[in-house]
Formats: C-alpha cells, sequence, structure tokens
C-alpha cells in the first residue's frame, strides 16, 4: 500500500532532506524531494502527491507562501506536515491558520515523523468522498479519475480528469483558459494558456476511445471551452466560431 502512497519532501537542508527521504522509502513510500518552493511548486502543476511535508525557511517561494497557495488554489485538499525550528506560538498558530494540518518542531526522531504521516494519511482517507458525476449515458468518478460510458471505461490523467470534471460542472458553458488554470493549475496568469490547450487536445484523444458519449469538447473562439452533451453527439448549444488549429 505504501509504495502507491506519493510523498513531497520540501526542504533546503539536503541532509535533512535526503535523512526523511530515506526514512519514508525505507517504510515503504515513494518520494519526491526539492529544495525550494519555487521548483515544488512547478512539481505540483504537473504532478499528484498524497502528503506534502514542508519547511518554513526555504527559497524561491517560503514554506508559508507555498502552504497559502495550496490551500486558496489547489482543486482537493492535500495533507501538509510543516516541519520548522520556529518554536514561538505565535508562529505555530499562523502555520495552523494558513492550512497545515500538524507541524513537527526541528529535531524529531523517525518514528514520530512515521506516526505523524501515517495518522495524515489516514485522516485523508477517512475524509474522502467518493464523488460521481453522471452526464447523458456517461459517469465521471472522481476517485478513480475515469470516465465510464456502458461497459467501457477509460482512465484520465490528473490533469486531464481535472479538465473534465471542472467542464463537466457546467455543460453548455463556455469556461476560459484562464479559469481552467486557476482551477486545475492554481495558476492566475494567462501565460500558460497553451498547457491548457495540450492537455484539452490529450482529453479529446481519450474521450474518441469511447466512442459515441455524446460529448464533445468545443473550442468557443476568444472564450475557451465548452463540454456540449447529448444523446446522438451532436453539438448542443448556439453557433460558434472553431479556433483556428495552429
Amino acid at each position: 500500500m505504501h509504495g502507491k502512497t506519493h510523498i513531497l519532501i520540501v526542504e533546503d537542508d539536503m541532509a535533512q532532506r535526503l535523512l526523511l527521504a530515506n526514512w519514508l522509502k525505507a517504510d515503504g513510500y515513494r518520494v519526491e524531494g526539492f529544495d525550494n518552493g519555487l521548483d515544488a511548486r512547478r512539481f505540483l502543476l504537473e504532478n499528484w502527491v498524497d502528503l506534502i511535508i514542508l519547511d518554513w525557511d526555504i527559497p524561491g517561494m517560503a514554506g508559508d507562501q507555498l502552504l497559502g497557495l495550496l490551500r486558496r488554489r489547489a482543486r482537493i485538499r492535500v495533507p501538509v506536515l510543516f516541519q520548522t525550528v520556529h518554536s514561538d506560538d505565535d508562529d505555530i498558530v499562523r502555520i495552523l491558520d494558513l492550512g497545515a494540518d500538524d507541524f513537527l518542531i526541528k529535531p524529531f526522531s523517525r518514528d514520530v515523523l512515521l506516526a505523524r504521516v501515517r495518522a495524515l494519511l489516514r485522516r485523508a482517507q477517512a475524509g474522502a468522498e467518493r464523488r460521481a458525476r453522471t452526464i447523458g449515458a456517461c459517469a465521471l468518478d472522481e476517485a478513480a479519475q475515469s470516465v465510464a460510458c456502458g461497459d467501457t471505461v477509460v482512465k484520465l490523467g490528473n490533469k486531464e480528469f481535472a479538465i473534465l470534471w471542472h467542464l463537466a460542472g457546467q455543460p453548455g458553458t463556455p469556461v476560459s483558459r484562464q479559469q481552467l488554470l486557476a482551477a486545475v493549475w492554481g495558476m492566475d496568469s494567462d501565460a500558460e494558456t497553451r498547457l491548457v490547450d495540450m492537455y484539452v487536445s490529450r482529453l479529446r484523444a481519450s474521450l474518441r476511445t469511447l466512442c459515441e458519449t455524446g460529448w464533445e469538447i468545443q473550442s468557443v473562439y476568444g472564450q475557451g471551452y465548452r463540454l456540449n452533451v447529448n444523446d446522438s453527439g451532436q453539438p448542443q448549444g448556439g453557433p460558434v466560431l472553431e479556433e483556428p488549429k495552429a
């Protein structure tokens, strides 16, 4: 079970980062590590983790800033275990108010770390809701990150599923690239709009394997994308201009 659990460590002290990684790997977890907040943020834009161990004093983007960003913009709440040398009550209160699930004051032992990790993962699993959304003849399963039509089930990547889930929440309504960036990647800039286009293209390819879904992700010129749904598979809604293909 641990081998499927993915943990991200953000810690600029190499010795401490390697020590934590070795403890976690020895207990069967998959581990990624970064020494600064900006690289961790970029990683989280493209990858899913089950838990984050976050240090306060890291370069690029401080730990409290990264935590605040995660809590404001992440689509799904990921448990965050804050590790810090700050032991003042005011600092601890600030960390918890920002959304940390637990904290450890350095130095701490291997057994304490692993116990806190297990407790947070149990809590996250117990609180997770198995959400599903049915549209027409097809169903989206958030827990499985899949879409099913009849007997055909296609598992999607995290970002492709998040895009489809967001579009399916308002079928027939155009959703801008900026809205998708904010909802799926936690980004509020239009500098990465090609990222949305790339993942929408992948999503369209995956949906084609489902054959007659009655679903179409349509480009809306000057606006973004919308999910059209009907039984015949023909586009619904008013006329729109297709965006020129690159």
